[in-house]
C-alpha cells in the first residue's frame, strides 16, 4: 500500500478553495431558506456563515450530508483519496478544512450511523455548539480521561459498525461450496450457535464431508475485542468440532495466549462443552499494540478490525487452496502459510513489518473505510432523486 506525501501547503490551498464551495452553497440555502435561520440572531451574513449557518442547514434538512454530497466540488473533497490529504507526522490527523470538520462531526450527532463517516469525527460530548473540535484546554479540569483518551485523534479512534460493514463485505464474498465464511453483526457464542445448528441441519439431511467455517466477531459482551476463528465440522458428528484455530491480534510472544484467551475458552465452552478446550489452537498474528497507560493517545492502537479481517482472508484463502493443510498440517505450519497472504503486515520474507509501516497502512486503511461511507452516500444521491435541498 503505497502512499503519495501531500504537502501541507498543497492541503492549505485545497481547504481553501472547499471552504468558499461550502460557504457559496449556504449563502444559497439561506437565500431560499430564510425562515430556517434560527441561530442567526443578529449576527451579519458573513458572521453566521462562520459561526451557526451550517449547523442551521443540518437542523432543518432530512438528508443534509446527502445534500451537501448533491454538489460536485463539495463530493468530490470530501471524497479525495489519501494522497490529496496531509497528515500531520507526530499525531497522524488529517489537516481538514474548518467546514469539512464540522460537517464530520455535525453528522456524528444525526441519529443515523450511516451518516457517520467513520474516524473522522469526535463524539458530541467533545463538539463546540457550531460542530467544531473543541479545544481540549476548554474541558473541565476534572475530566483527564476525557482529554487524553483514543478518540480524540484520527489514528486512534475505535472503528463504528460501518467498518465492521465494510470488512465484510469484503469476506464474505470469499464463501463457496463447503466454506462459510460468517462476519456478522454480535458475539463470538451467536455465532458457534449457528454453526452448530447448521450442522444438525446437515447431518439429518445426510451431508458428507468437512465444513469450514471462518468467523469474524467480537469476543463477548464483557470482552469487546475482535477475534478471528477457524472451526472445521464434520455433519456426521455435529455435535463437536474436529479442529479449532483462533486468531487474536495483540502483540505477544509466542506461544503465551493472548488475556482474553479465558473468553475464548469460555464462548466455545458454552456451545461445545468444556472438552472443547482440548481442541482449540492458538493461531493468533501478534499485529497489535498494547496500549500503554500515559502513553500519547494518538499512539494507542485500535486497528483490530483491519488486522481480524486480514486474518480472515487468509484462513478464507488457505481453505479454498489447501484444505489438507487445514485439516492436517501442524499448528506452525498454518500460522506460516497465513503470512504471505497477509501482506499489509507481513515483508516478504514473513517477519512483521516495522510498526512505522504498519501504522501507515492502517492510516490508509482508516481513511478509505471514510471513503468507501461517503461513496455509498453518493451512489444514493445520484441514483435517489428524493434528496431535495
Amino acid at each position: 500500500m503505497h502512499q503519495h506525501i501531500c504537502t501541507r501547503e498543497t492541503a492549505e490551498a485545497t481547504n481553501y478553495n472547499f471552504e468558499f464551495e461550502v460557504h457559496l452553497f449556504l449563502r444559497n440555502w439561506i437565500c431560499q431558506h430564510e425562515s430556517e435561520t434560527l441561530l442567526r440572531f443578529d449576527q451579519s451574513l458573513d458572521e453566521y456563515l462562520s459561526n451557526n449557518a451550517l449547523r442551521d442547514f443540518f437542523l432543518h434538512s432530512v438528508h443534509p450530508l446527502a445534500q451537501l454530497l448533491q454538489q460536485s466540488p463539495i463530493a468530490c473533497h470530501l471524497g479525495r483519496g489519501a494522497d490529496e490529504v496531509y497528515f500531520d507526522p507526530i499525531s497522524g490527523d488529517p489537516l481538514l478544512a474548518p467546514s469539512e470538520q464540522r460537517i464530520y462531526n455535525l453528522a456524528h450527532r444525526m441519529d443515523s450511523e450511516r451518516m457517520h463517516v467513520p474516524f473522522r469525527s469526535v463524539q458530541p460530548a467533545k463538539q463546540t455548539e457550531a460542530g467544531d473540535t473543541a479545544d481540549i484546554a476548554t474541558y473541565p479540569a476534572e475530566s483527564e480521561s476525557l482529554r487524553y483518551n483514543s478518540g480524540n485523534h484520527f489514528t486512534s479512534r475505535p472503528a463504528n459498525d460501518n467498518v465492521f460493514d465494510e470488512n465484510s463485505k469484503r469476506c464474505i464474498v470469499k464463501s463457496a461450496g463447503n466454506l462459510y465464511v460468517v462476519f456478522e453483526r454480535g458475539f463470538l457464542e451467536d455465532r458457534l450457535r449457528d454453526i452448530k445448528q447448521r450442522m444438525i441441519a446437515l447431518h439429518e439431511a445426510g451431508a458428507q464431508g468437512y465444513q469450514y467455517f471462518v468467523v469474524c466477531s467480537r469476543h463477548s459482551p464483557q470482552e469487546g475485542h475482535f477475534g478471528a476463528s477457524l472451526v472445521i465440522m464434520d455433519p456426521s458428528a455435529p455435535h463437536f468440532p474436529v479442529r479449532v484455530f483462533v486468531c487474536d491480534t495483540l502483540l505477544k510472544e509466542l506461544p503465551h495466549h493472548p488475556r482474553w484467551w479465558p473468553h475464548f475458552i469460555a464462548e466455545y465452552a458454552n456451545v461445545f462443552g468444556d472438552a472443547i478446550s482440548e481442541v482449540i489452537e492458538d493461531l493468533s498474528h501478534p499485529l497489535q499494540k498494547v496500549n500503554v497507560k500515559d502513553d500519547q493517545p494518538y499512539r494507542h492502537d485500535w486497528d483490530c478490525p483491519y488486522y481480524v479481517t486480514s486474518m480472515t482472508k487468509a484462513l478464507a484463502d488457505i481453505v479454498m487452496t489447501n484444505p489438507g493443510l487445514i485439516v492436517n498440517g501442524s499448528l506452525i505450519d498454518v500460522h506460516d502459510a497465513m503470512k504471505p497472504l497477509m501482506q499489509d503486515y507481513y515483508q516478504p520474507d514473513q517477519t512483521i513489518k516495522d510498526r512505522h509501516d504498519i501504522k501507515q497502512v492502517n492510516r490508509l486503511k482508516r481513511w478509505n473505510s471514510g471513503l468507501e461511507v461517503i461513496r455509498d452516500l453518493l451512489f444514493d444521491v445520484t441514483s435517489n432523486s428524493s434528496y431535495e435541498v
